[in-house]
């Protein structure tokens, strides 16, 4: 079965800049930040790793959720996408708490417009897996957490991983069966080729 014109996409360090805006929340609250290498937020801020889930969380719930701003090229090539006929759906772990999920919905129509129409929202640091499997294999799947991007790739997904600081020392083999992007034109010109090639 071909997929609908579907683009699946994680929304924080993908659509949003969620770790600017945690830096500035973590900075007011005394942290200080030691490197951006790392995904494992406690790795950065060299705090215990029990700590950070919690932090994370407490931001994740809070009005910060409500004013994020879009990663570099973003909201161009999301409308744009949407302009040629693509759907999207965001697969958030930001919380299960409903005023900060209503928060992060009007932040996305307010800097993306009516282009997002399915929401999946889990719990703080959640697994996306199980969502995952809901989407035809096929579908875009945009993600900027390598486990992630992988395992959509496993359930047949067309798997993109954004390049950032955090993963850029994660190697992709050819059995992984998915590409990083360079940003948000590269994920553009990753979907336009293949649907090109798909249709001729």
């Amino acid at each position: 079965m071909r997929p609908e014109r579907i683009i699946a996409t994680d929304c924080d360090g993908v659509l949003f800049k969620w770790e600017e805006m945690f830096d500035k929340y973590m900075a007011l609250n005394g942290f200080e930040k030691k490197t951006q290498d790392h995904y494992e937020l406690h790795m950065n801020y060299q705090i215990p790793e029990a700590e950070m889930p919690v932090l994370v969380k407490i931001f994740n719930e809070s009005a910060y959720m409500r004013y994020l701003e879009p990663m570099e090229g973003a909201v161009e090539y999301v409308k744009k996408l949407a302009d040629e006929g693509w759907r999207f759906h965001v697969i958030t772990s930001q919380s299960t708490d409903k005023i900060a999920n209503q928060a992060r919905k009007d932040n996305l129509k307010d800097v993306f417009g009516d282009v997002f129409e399915d929401f999946t929202f889990l719990d703080t640091g959640g697994g996306k897996i199980d969502a995952l499997k809901t989407l035809v294999p096929g579908t875009w799947w945009i993600e900027d957490k390598p486990k992630n991007a992988f395992d959509g790739a496993v359930l047949g997904l067309a798997s993109i991983l954004l390049d950032l600081p955090h993963n850029s020392s994660y190697t992709i083999n050819k059995q992984m069966n998915f590409q990083r992007a360079n940003n948000w034109k590269h994920i553009y010109d990753i979907i336009k080729e293949k649907h090109n090639v798909t249709n001729t």
